[in-house]
């Protein structure tokens, strides 16, 4: 939860279990190319873009349960980011999603730039967090956190990138990165955000929750 929200006394909210995503149509292709690079930005001189909704047009949806009031303030942050700042529970992890639809043609590689931050959970012992980059259902990036018990929420694969907080650097660290990715048909792909904070255990972190934001993908001609 937020460093600046833990005296703050919120609103009651039911537990949400296991709503789905409306409207989403998962399926798998194939990614020609999908590689993150680190402190990267798109090129200014890229020949086309592709139109992204602004977070209000995003679809969203959640399975397991979270902790009430460990939630935050509403979102987006006011530097844009959208934050998942809600803890798990002691008896599951807590994933939330957002997705949108943009248009992309076949054989077109394009460029992906968004930046992150996270944060350590509050109080302590914290447990891990991560956040997953998605086409289609199918993984091009992902972000992780390190609890305080030395707990990863590594979700593995080559794109996967420890996130910075206050564990190995500065909590709310800006980190931008970059993905490619070819088109394998011409038409809509749905773009997913996909958060898990982990439940909290003795062997995670028992107290609070990591957190973890994002901006609004760039999309760009490659």
């Amino acid at each position: 939860m937020p460093k600046d929200q833990q005296t703050e006394t919120l609103p009651r909210r039911g537990i949400q279990r296991r709503t789905v995503i409306k409207g989403a149509a998962w399926s798998v292709p194939v990614v020609a190319a999908a590689v993150a690079v680190p402190n990267a930005s798109a090129s200014p001189t890229a020949p086309c873009s592709v139109a992204v909704p602004a977070w209000t047009a995003w679809s969203d949806g959640a399975t397991g349960a979270f902790t009430e009031g460990t939630c935050g303030r509403p979102q987006p942050e006011a530097n844009g980011q959208w934050w998942q700042w809600c803890d798990a529970t002691e008896t599951s992890d807590y994933t939330t999603f957002k997705c949108a639809t943009v248009s992309m043609v076949a054989g077109q590689t394009y460029s992906i730039t968004f930046t992150t931050q996270a944060n350590s959970g509050i109080p302590t012992p914290n447990s891990p967090a991560n956040l997953v980059l998605t086409i289609d259902g199918s993984p091009l990036w992902a972000g992780y956190t390190v609890g305080s018990t030395g707990a990863s929420a590594d979700p593995g694969g080559a794109n996967s990138h420890r996130l910075t907080t206050a564990t190995n650097g500065s909590n709310r660290t800006d980190q931008t990165w970059t993905v490619f990715y070819t088109a394998n048909t011409t038409g809509d792909v749905l773009l997913c955000y996909t958060w898990t904070a982990y439940q909290r255990t003795a062997a995670n972190g028992d107290t609070s929750t990591d957190d973890i934001g994002t901006s609004l993908p760039v999309i760009t001609c490659n």
